[in-house]
């Protein structure tokens, strides 16, 4: 295994990942899963370390009961997990739960309330 090829959450069942792009619904995407670890229904993981093939975050992401994150239709996230063949157990795309992308981060606090409560829900099911 490569050297700081693993991170938090190493045998979690459920992890999640976000996207944190430059928008305000990369932000919310990473506000949410913050708020999905915070409240326990998931763990927080690198979604960095996973798209960069670090063979640790690779394979823990495949045994893993993944939720993910993508803050918008561009979906960095699930072309991530689709490079490496990683099926997610749920998946969430910010701009599809009612809020507009842009790059004003004024209201990201105020998006990302509106946003957790709907995953939070799904995951729930």
């Amino acid at each position: 295994m490569e050297e700081n090829s693993v991170c938090c959450g190493e045998g979690a069942k459920t992890l999640v990942v976000a996207c944190s792009g430059g928008s305000n619904v990369g932000q919310v995407a990473n506000n949410v899963m913050l708020e999905l670890d915070k409240k326990g229904i998931g763990t927080s993981y690198c979604l960095a370390g996973v798209g960069a093939g670090l063979s640790g975050f690779v394979e823990s992401a495949r045994a893993a009961r993944m939720v993910l994150i993508d803050g918008c239709p561009v979906g960095c996230g699930r072309k991530v997990f689709e490079k490496y063949n990683i099926k997610p157990f749920a998946y969430f795309i910010v701009t599809e739960l009612g809020i507009e992308k842009n790059h004003n981060f004024q209201n990201v606090a105020a998006e990302s309330e509106a946003v957790i409560g709907q995953v939070a829900q799904e995951l729930s099911r």
